[in-house]
């Protein structure tokens, strides 16, 4: 009796160990995971100083982050690394095969000019910082749950004209500074052994700065421009992946707009002297996604993207002039067609190279009331490259052209000529840590 009773307790010291043991791991991951998640929401204060020129589909950016941007933005169906993932398709995040943290930084060299009356303008808006941070893990390597997390910078503008006889800028200077961020936590559920179904609820952060303002005004006025406040948005993003067979996938999102309470600031109204405040109704379109991957050829992988922006039925981007005044930037709906590949040289080196394609936004009739905003690129190129460090960590580099372009358009007597110039360069460092 005396052996069998040693026996049933050292089976339940065991099994008290095991579970201590089980315990204990959970809540060392849990911690660790939070820890990651404190200092990555922490760094949401850098997003607060810094604004994006947009190489983009409208105002919203193709891609973001180092890895996905060299691919043009391509991803909906190509997952390759947690931000762009993330981004681009939440479901696709089941196709990572590691957890991973990263982080990237871009600089965006943005280059416009606005010409009247005879008469061109170059923007001087500088060097502007672009960081991108995310997170991607599961709790084992077979879970069906895969969740994620990003914050980036994801669309904006800015352009900065002194003062010059140019007839549009009406012998002022002109300034405008357009930031978008989103916060995006995502999970993505893994329905069958090829199905994944991913959701990712958008929480948005936006301000709009231009000096003089005009939106939200009687048409033909305008106000001195103190600033503006930022605003919060919300919307989600939904998505879905599926692996066809061992080389072919595929996926879809729809992309709710995202909704954002009015923009409101202050200033003097430049036809009467006196202060005066005003607001401006804007959201971010809705869009929808297609994309397809092939990786049947080796150590390459091969990704194709089809997006819808639906700026034309967004609030604050349809009509210029309504009720007398002007509320929209008369922009039209955007598709976008992007590819993008990736080879592996050897096991420590991959590089990649993307192409993009979206139509022009802004019509020729609406170029007067887009000077701030001249988003008017239309061929984006990407190239970059991933080199694998010891220890599991990557760092990754990528650069990126948006190809010059010109849209000219009338202003709306019909009687001056107004031309609008853009092209712009980024470069994006980053480095991601697998586990």
């Amino acid at each position: 009796m005396t052996e069998n009773i040693i026996k049933d307790g050292m089976g339940r010291f065991f099994e008290f160990l095991i579970k201590t043991n089980v315990l204990c791991v959970s809540i060392m991951k849990g911690i660790i995971m939070l820890r990651v998640l404190k200092f990555m929401l922490l760094g949401t204060m850098l997003f607060l100083s810094v604004s994006n020129f947009a190489q983009a589909q409208g105002i919203m950016l193709r891609g973001i982050g180092a890895v996905n941007d060299s691919m043009a933005g391509t991803g909906i169906a190509t997952p390759l690394d947690a931000a762009g993932a993330i981004y681009t398709n939440p479901a696709s995040i089941s196709g990572l095969k590691e957890c991973q943290i990263g982080f990237d930084l871009g600089v965006i060299m943005p280059h416009s000019t606005v010409t009247s009356g005879g008469y061109t303008s170059n923007s001087n808006a500088g060097q502007i910082p672009a960081p991108t941070m995310s997170l991607v893990f599961r709790d084992c390597p077979h879970s069906r749950v895969t969740y994620g997390l990003a914050i980036a910078g994801v669309g904006g503008a800015a352009s900065l004209y002194s003062a010059d006889p140019n007839p549009i800028l009406l012998g002022k200077a002109k300034a405008a500074n357009v930031q978008i961020f989103e916060i995006m936590p995502t999970v993505s559920y893994k329905a069958t052994n090829r199905l994944a179904l991913g959701f990712s609820p958008i929480i948005g952060l936006a301000s709009l700065s231009i000096n003089p303002m005009q939106l939200g005004m009687p048409f033909g006025d305008s106000m001195e421009n103190f600033g503006t406040r930022y605003t919060w948005g919300g919307g989600f993003n939904l998505g879905a992946y599926y692996d066809l067979n061992s080389c072919w996938k595929t996926g879809v999102t729809f992309k709710s707009p995202v909704w954002t309470k009015p923009l409101e600031y202050s200033g003097i109204n430049t036809s009467t002297g006196l202060a005066d405040e005003a607001e401006f109704a804007i959201n971010l379109p809705m869009s929808l996604g297609w994309g397809i991957s092939y990786s049947g050829i080796k150590k390459t992988i091969i990704g194709f993207d089809v997006r819808y922006m639906d700026y034309a039925n967004t609030q604050g981007f349809g009509d210029i002039i309504d009720g007398g005044r002007i509320n929209g930037l008369g922009w039209d709906s955007v598709w976008a067609f992007s590819t993008g590949v990736e080879r592996t040289l050897s096991d420590r080196l991959k590089v990649r190279a993307g192409y993009c394609y979206n139509t022009n936004p802004i019509p020729s009739e609406s170029q007067w009331a887009n000077v701030g905003s001249p988003l008017v690129m239309q061929h984006v190129l990407g190239l970059g490259g991933t080199i694998t460090l010891p220890k599991s960590i990557d760092a990754h580099i990528a650069w990126t052209h948006a190809f010059q372009n010109k849209v000219s358009g009338y202003d709306p007597n019909g009687t001056l000529k107004v031309t609008n110039t853009a092209y712009a360069d980024t470069l994006i460092a980053g480095i991601t840590k697998r586990f």
